[in-house]
Order: C-alpha cells, then structure tokens, then sequence
C-alpha cells in the first residue's frame, strides 16, 4: 500500500496532531512542532505571525533593540564654572613697527 508524503509530519493514531506548513521552508510538520517567530520592534519582542520550524527558527536579533540611554545627573546647587573666556585670552603682546603683534601672529592696526 502506499502512503502519501508527509514531509516531516509524524502521525499517530493514539495521540493525533494535525498538520501545518512552514511559512519560511514550505515543508510538513505537525502544528505543534512549529513555533511563532519573535522580533524586535521598538522596545519590545514583537510576534511577526510567521509559524516556522525549529530550523526556519531565527533568535530575535539583540542588534535591532533601541540603547535606552539614562537620564541626566541632577545638577548641582550654585555652581561655579571655570571661566573659559578669560582663562583661553593672550596677553602677551609686542610691538613691531606700528603693529601690535601677538605670539599667536594676529595682526592688529594700532593709532601710530
């Protein structure tokens, strides 16, 4: 007698399972034996409504979760900055013939 091809579908006749097809590979498996697939969208697994098997199976990719950075630290009560401004000025000026020449070789027009 011959028997239809099931794929990888078992059958009993004590413990009857029906069959399904795998959404990725096409192939015949027993429903149970087929697992929803799960991915990440936005910050949390989210199911795709794709039934696969265990080798169609693909591990939510952890690439794919957002960082969820922390929030900032409390700032603190009368602060005092270091005043950047005054600290990063030159000083140091010498005269050259009518100019007024810094080290860092700026040029400035002087009255004379």
């Amino acid at each position: 007698m011959a028997w239809r091809f099931h794929g990888r579908a078992g059958t009993s006749t004590t413990n009857p399972d029906s069959y399904a097809i795998c959404d990725r590979c096409g192939l015949q498996y027993n429903h149970s034996r087929l697992s929803w697939q799960y991915d990440w969208v936005g910050e949390r697994l989210t199911n795709l409504r794709i039934l696969v098997c265990d080798t169609c199976y693909d591990t939510p990719q952890p690439q794919k979760r957002p960082v969820i950075v922390g929030p900032d630290p409390l700032p603190i009560l009368n602060p005092r900055p270091e005043y950047y401004a005054i600290d990063e000025a030159n000083f140091l000026v010498t005269d050259s013939g009518g100019y007024l020449v810094t080290d860092a070789g700026d040029n400035l027009v002087t009255g004379s």
